[in-house]
C-alpha cells in the first residue's frame, strides 16, 4: 500500500508501507512539523509494513525533537508490526502516548 500522511485533528497518521522507498517523504514532513510546532503527535497504528531504514528515520526524528526541546508523541504500540520492529531494534523508548 502506498504511504500516506493524514492530519486527523492534530494527529499525523502514517498509513501504509513505511519503507525505504518513502522514508524521505516522512522525514521531510515531520522535520517541517518540528520546525514549526512545539508538540507533534505521530500515529503509526495504520502502518502495514516497516523496515530498518524507516526505523532509522524515526530515530532521527526523535533525536531532532529531543535536541530542540520539542515534544514528539509516537502512538502505535498496539500495532504488532511496528512494536515488534521497535522491540527488535531497541527503539521502544520512542513510543510516547502520555499526552
Amino acid at each position: 500500500m502506498k504511504l500516506q500522511i493524514q492530519n486527523t485533528q492534530g494527529t499525523f497518521e502514517v498509513i501504509g508501507n513505511f519503507t525505504s522507498q518513502n522514508t524521505k517523504k516522512v522525514k521531510n514532513y515531520f522535520n517541517y512539523l518540528l520546525d514549526h510546532y512545539e508538540e507533534v503527535v505521530m500515529c503509526l497504528k495504520r502502518v502495514q509494513k516497516i523496515d530498518h531504514t524507516a526505523l532509522d528515520v524515526l530515530n532521527d526524528i526523535h533525536k531532532k525533537a529531543c535536541r530542540r526541546s520539542k515534544v514528539l508523541f509516537v502512538l502505535g504500540q498496539d500495532n504488532e508490526t511496528v512494536s515488534n520492529a521497535f522491540f527488535q531494534n531497541q527503539l521502544t523508548h520512542i513510543f510516547r502516548d502520555d499526552y
